[in-house]
């Protein structure tokens, strides 16, 4: 399996353990888990499409232009992206969108799930405090797998 599948199959677990305000049981309207790149992942992040978390499917979004960020529950951010983090950070300010990204020290700029690759293995990092001021709820084991938790 590729560094780049197991990165995708992570970002899949994110989202299933995460909360939004407002989430009601049974909503069957798509998660909306954007990138505002092309090919993220080496294509493997568009294997996401229409996987079922619950009674919601998701719904990838590539090439998601600044205007339209805030309307995705997740928005992932490929190292090529790191240029924009900071403006992307600003923009998305409180708003309840998940931001994944593999860029390195993603979590420790700001962004909420930041993966990396550790001893030759995909690993993560947790940004709690962002995730927590945008009201997302990360379940708990979720952080003990996490390599860094930052508050």
């Amino acid at each position: 399996m590729s560094e780049q599948s197991v990165k995708a199959g992570f970002i899949y677990n994110f989202v299933k353990f995460t909360q939004w305000p407002g989430a009601r049981e049974g909503d069957r309207s798509p998660l909306q888990v954007c990138t505002p790149g092309s090919q993220p992942l080496d294509g493997q992040f568009a294997l996401l499409q229409g996987r079922a978390i619950g009674s919601r499917g998701i719904d990838i979004r590539t090439n998601v232009p600044a205007s339209e960020w805030r309307n995705c529950q997740v928005l992932f951010l490929a190292e090529g992206d790191a240029h924009r983090l900071e403006s992307v950070l600003r923009s998305l300010g409180g708003a309840p969108v998940l931001t994944l990204g593999d860029i390195p020290e993603f979590a420790q700029s700001g962004g909420m799930i930041g993966l990396k690759i550790e001893d030759s293995r995909v690993r993560f990092d947790v940004n709690l405090g962002a995730a927590q001021r945008a009201g997302l709820t990360l379940n708990s084991q979720m952080l003990k797998l996490a390599g860094q938790v930052v508050r």
